[in-house]
């Protein structure tokens, strides 16, 4: 009886070590903080969110249209907007220089925005990326369909298990995502390597010229894109390399991340010898989109890569 005791507690510590083996949920974060590659044309880069509250506007519709309201930022607001004030979307691509000089002025290092969330024996470590302007043309040169947009939140996702073992990585690409078993995942040590498409900022595991998918991307698009005789791709390349600066955040903190109002202006499309034409508003910030709403169940939804 002696021998069975000394036996079981012995066997204590190393059950307790391995409990203690799971990191703390910040020291994942900060662990698989992603490695940004922008395609060398790329024009707009990550940038905090400050930068922008700096030079936007807040406003509400009334039936006289956009009108601008006080601040602060409220929490909630779903029929308000942010509208950059410096620079106006409806110039299309034409206007990329506009923000990208906005982003100047400022001088700030990027910087992504990232959460952990437990689901029962998976985490997700899940890491916000905001840009000012979604200026996509399906060529590099400047080519007369484009389809842009105020403020642009893409998304990273690293799924692990319940110690931490990382296991799939999901990366944004418009409406949805692609997914990748992790031991597939380029990286830079630990930290995954993204390959952000030039203007959309949609993230892909490589370099090249990527097909735009139905039902991620939406079918009338890829159509309308077809028709005006162009190729429905996103194109990555290897050009500067980003290292974000990690900001962890709640669904309440920082004060912005509970403003569910949109992040820019209307969306605009021009089809070759058109005009531009609205297409809504900009995004809703990070709390209020479905991938930080289902962590892990949104991004092992992803097609796989």
């Amino acid at each position: 009886m002696g021998l069975l005791l000394a036996a079981v507690l012995a066997l204590v510590p190393s059950a307790f070590a391995r409990q203690e083996a799971t990191p703390p949920l910040a020291s994942l974060l900060a662990r698989h903080v992603p490695v940004l590659v922008l395609h060398p044309a790329e024009q707009i880069v990550p940038e905090p969110v400050e930068s922008f509250l700096a030079y936007a506007d807040l406003q509400r519709r009334t039936p006289a249209g956009w009108e601008k309201v006080e601040g602060p930022l409220p929490a909630g607001g779903r029929d308000l907007r942010l509208d950059h004030r410096l620079c106006r979307a409806v110039e299309g691509l034409a206007a990329t220089s506009c923000y990208a000089s906005g982003q100047g002025m400022v001088r700030a290092a990027p910087v992504v925005y990232g959460a952990a969330f437990r689901r029962g024996s998976r985490i997700e470590l899940q890491y916000w990326i905001f840009y000012p302007f979604n200026p996509y043309s399906p060529t590099v040169a400047p080519a007369e369909l484009w389809q842009v947009h105020e403020g642009d939140w893409e998304a990273v996702g690293v799924v692990t298990d319940a110690r931490g073992n990382p296991l799939v990585a999901g990366y944004s690409q418009h409406s949805e995502g692609e997914r990748r078993a992790w031991a597939k995942v380029p990286k830079e040590g630990r930290r995954p390597l993204v390959y952000v498409a030039l203007g959309s900022h949609a993230n892909y595991f490589g370099p090249g010229v990527h097909r735009l998918r139905a039902p991620v991307v939406e079918p009338l698009f890829i159509s309308v894109i077809r028709q005006a005789g162009y190729a429905p791709v996103d194109r990555t390349g290897r050009g500067r390399v980003v290292r974000p600066r990690l900001v962890r955040v709640s669904a309440s903190s920082p004060s912005w991340m509970a403003f569910a109002g949109r992040w820019g202006e209307d969306q605009y499309l021009r089809a070759p010898g058109g005009t531009p034409q609205a297409l809504g508003l900009g995004p809703p910030g990070p709390a209020f989109q479905e991938h930080w709403q289902r962590p892990v169940a949104d991004v092992l939804s992803w097609p796989a890569g």
